[in-house]
């Protein structure tokens, strides 16, 4: 038999038992297995791990942001200044809060019909209290209340559809009045208060900031406006209340919200002090109001107007398109044709911010105007003169009143009354007609409308250019020659 010792058969392998053992080869379908799975586990680790330690780093920043917002606030408190800011909003609401009144107006028109609005006192002694012209409009009795005190009925001492204001009067002598403020010194940011009755909530005060100043163009193109934006809540009740700065004074009249479904948006607007002040104090002394005019016809400046008149890029102004006869502006020199922007020394955008900015000079005063004529800045200096009666009541010498359409019947001018027996009637004039020239000016707005009539004399006729069926335009002379006056 062969022998099978190493040491003696050659033919056998030599092991070294001094070797480790061999190592298993793992198969390639299993390393894959492997790489994949590491590769999910870093994805998972970063799309779960990554945020949750951002988040965890997000709190704990906010949470020592807050406690150090904490400690300094307790500083501020300890030193007295966080009672200070409270205390004044506080204290202005104490100065006006007792002369502002709930004001509750029954309509003659449509019996069992109820206005809610607010007011507050002017002038204590004579009981003069102010409010909005439409929370009293076409009123067969005006109740007032005054705080806890008994409702007593208030007089109308006369209102000014175009700047929605009106002056109401009750028993004096009252406790409060209030103190007009001066709007010209307030600015976007300050801090205001708006106190008044929203939904019959006698004296609910609000706070907010003043968004915006010298707003103009929202609401009816036969106004004079000159709105203060505010995001104080403003609500149905809220007008005719005050707007206040933190020393108590009345800078604004709150008057309007913009929104047609009558809910508060934060964009309340509130007719400036500058023009109420001067609109209540006619009314007081008058029991009507009378407007200062310079007697231009204006219109919108439109870039390209500009830009052929060499003034430099974005300028805003008033083209005048036609200058009244014998009007103080006729009698400064002021041409059709010249671009106006500014009066008084302060800038004007369009027709309906000059006529805002002249209603409030007094009349007699002398200001500058500047204007471009020939591409050249130019300055006139205007007499501010009361405007004639012939151009507030002309459409009332002719027996006729027109109405502004909305959006939705296509803007413009409707005929809406054409009183008997008047010139309009005996032209031939009949409600309905929609009223689209006077002369060879076109006409969209009751403001541009009125300017117009201003341009005739109703005794030579005026032309009025209505729209006919098939869509042309005719014009109907309406003279006042052989109508017998009062």
């Amino acid at each position: 038999m062969a022998s099978l010792d190493p040491e003696t058969d050659l033919n056998q392998p030599v092991i070294d038992t001094d070797l480790p053992p061999p190592r298993p080869t793992t198969p390639p379908v299993r390393r894959g297995f492997l790489r994949v799975l590491a590769a999910l586990m870093i994805i998972t680790s970063l799309a779960y791990g990554v945020p949750y330690m951002i988040d965890r780093a997000g709190y704990a920043w906010e949470a020592g942001r807050a406690r150090a917002s904490a400690e300094a606030l307790a500083k501020l408190d300890k030193s007295g200044i966080i009672p200070l800011s409270s205390a004044l909003f506080r204290q202005a609401t104490d100065v006006i809060s007792p002369a502002v009144v709930n004001i509750r107006s029954f309509s003659a028109v449509n019996p069992g019909s109820e206005e809610i609005g607010s007011g507050f006192v002017i002038d204590r002694q004579n009981g003069y209290i102010v409010t909005n012209e439409h929370v009293i409009h076409n009123s067969a009795q005006i109740i007032v209340r005054i705080g806890r005190a008994s409702p007593v009925e208030g007089q109308l001492v006369g209102v000014d559809e175009r700047t929605d204001l009106a002056v109401i009067r009750i028993k004096g002598p009252l406790g409060v009045q209030a103190t007009w403020g001066d709007p010209t010194k307030v600015d976007v940011g300050d801090w205001v208060l708006a106190i008044g009755s929203p939904f019959a909530l006698d004296r609910t005060v609000t706070a907010g900031i003043i968004s915006a100043m010298g707003r103009h163009s929202l609401v009816q193109s036969d106004t004079y406006e000159d709105y203060i934006q505010t995001d104080a809540a403003i609500n149905p009740g809220n007008s005719g209340g005050p707007l206040i700065n933190l020393k108590g004074e009345v800078i604004g009249i709150n008057t309007a919200i913009l929104n047609p479904t009558r809910e508060g948006q934060g964009i309340g607007m509130a007719m400036s002090a500058e023009v109420a002040h001067k609109v209540v104090e006619q009314i007081i002394e008058n029991g009507k109001v009378n407007r200062a005019y310079v007697g231009i016809l204006g219109e919108v400046l439109i870039p390209a107007l500009a830009r052929d008149s060499g003034l430099p890029d974005g300028t805003e102004g008033v083209f005048v398109g036609a200058v009244w006869p014998e009007s103080p502006a006729a009698k400064a020199g002021l041409k059709p044709g010249d671009i106006i922007v500014e009066i008084d020394n302060k800038p004007v955008s369009d027709p309906k911010e000059l006529r805002t900015r002249t209603f409030i000079l007094p009349v007699g005063s002398q200001v500058p105007i500047a204007f471009y004529r020939d591409k050249s800045r130019q300055t006139a200096t205007v007499t501010v003169d009361a405007m004639p009666d012939r151009l507030t009541g002309q459409r009332q010498s002719l027996g006729i009143d027109v109405v502004e359409l909305g959006q939705k019947e296509g803007g413009g001018l409707v005929i809406s009354r054409v009183a008997a027996d008047s010139a309009a009637q005996r032209a031939s004039i009949k409600p309905g007609m929609r009223v689209v020239m006077i002369g060879r000016t076109p006409v969209r707005t009751r403001a541009e409308f009125d300017a117009a009539l201003g341009r005739f004399d109703p005794i030579q006729g005026v032309p009025v250019g209505v729209l006919t069926p098939n869509g042309g335009v005719q014009f109907v002379n309406i003279s006042t020659i052989g109508i017998p006056r009062p």
